[in-house]
Protein backbone atom coordinates (compact mmCIF):
# COMPACT_ATOMS: atom_id res chain seq x y z
CA UNK A 1 0.00 0.00 0.00
CA UNK A 2 3.03 2.50 0.88
CA UNK A 3 4.52 1.81 -2.69
CA UNK A 4 1.47 2.77 -4.35
CA UNK A 5 0.67 5.64 -2.32
CA UNK A 6 4.50 6.85 -2.61
CA UNK A 7 3.76 6.33 -6.59
CA UNK A 8 0.52 8.36 -6.82
CA UNK A 9 2.30 11.35 -4.83
CA UNK A 10 5.56 11.26 -7.31
CA UNK A 11 3.46 11.10 -10.02
CA UNK A 12 1.01 13.93 -8.08
CA UNK A 13 4.10 16.03 -7.31
CA UNK A 14 5.97 15.84 -10.81
CA UNK A 15 2.67 16.73 -12.69
CA UNK A 16 2.41 19.96 -11.13
CA UNK A 17 5.88 20.83 -11.47
CA UNK A 18 6.22 20.08 -14.61
CA UNK A 19 2.68 22.41 -15.22
CA UNK A 20 3.30 25.02 -12.46
CA UNK A 21 3.07 28.48 -13.72
CA UNK A 22 2.08 27.82 -17.63
CA UNK A 23 -0.05 29.65 -19.45
CA UNK A 24 -1.62 26.44 -21.90
CA UNK A 25 -3.33 29.10 -23.64
CA UNK A 26 -3.51 33.11 -24.37
CA UNK A 27 -6.31 34.81 -26.03
CA UNK A 28 -9.30 36.92 -25.69
CA UNK A 29 -11.58 36.55 -22.56
CA UNK A 30 -14.12 35.89 -24.95
CA UNK A 31 -12.68 33.09 -26.46
CA UNK A 32 -11.18 31.35 -23.37
CA UNK A 33 -14.32 31.14 -21.92
CA UNK A 34 -16.32 29.86 -24.73
CA UNK A 35 -13.78 26.28 -24.43
CA UNK A 36 -15.10 23.50 -23.06
CA UNK A 37 -13.04 20.42 -23.99
CA UNK A 38 -9.91 22.07 -21.83
CA UNK A 39 -8.58 19.60 -19.11
CA UNK A 40 -9.37 20.60 -15.62
CA UNK A 41 -6.85 22.91 -13.99
CA UNK A 42 -5.64 24.45 -17.71
CA UNK A 43 -4.15 27.64 -17.06
CA UNK A 44 -5.21 30.65 -19.73
CA UNK A 45 -4.12 34.17 -20.14
CA UNK A 46 -6.62 36.74 -21.54
CA UNK A 47 -4.85 39.23 -24.04
CA UNK A 48 -7.63 41.60 -23.53
CA UNK A 49 -8.30 41.85 -20.01
CA UNK A 50 -4.83 40.79 -18.46
CA UNK A 51 -6.35 38.34 -16.33
CA UNK A 52 -5.57 34.40 -15.67
CA UNK A 53 -8.36 32.45 -16.02
CA UNK A 54 -8.69 28.36 -14.82
CA UNK A 55 -10.81 25.33 -16.26
CA UNK A 56 -12.45 24.03 -13.05
CA UNK A 57 -14.14 21.13 -15.86
CA UNK A 58 -17.78 21.35 -17.99
CA UNK A 59 -16.64 24.57 -19.42
CA UNK A 60 -16.13 26.62 -16.40
CA UNK A 61 -12.91 28.94 -16.59
CA UNK A 62 -12.95 30.77 -13.12
CA UNK A 63 -10.93 34.06 -13.13
CA UNK A 64 -8.24 35.15 -11.02
CA UNK A 65 -9.05 38.12 -9.29
CA UNK A 66 -5.52 39.40 -7.74
CA UNK A 67 -4.13 42.59 -6.54
CA UNK A 68 -1.09 44.54 -7.07
CA UNK A 69 0.93 44.90 -4.18
CA UNK A 70 4.05 47.34 -3.91
CA UNK A 71 7.79 46.23 -1.64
Amino acid sequence: MSTIMTSIGTMVKNHVADNKGVAKIVDTASNITARSADPIGTIAFATDDDNIYIHTGSGTWVKLVTQAVSS
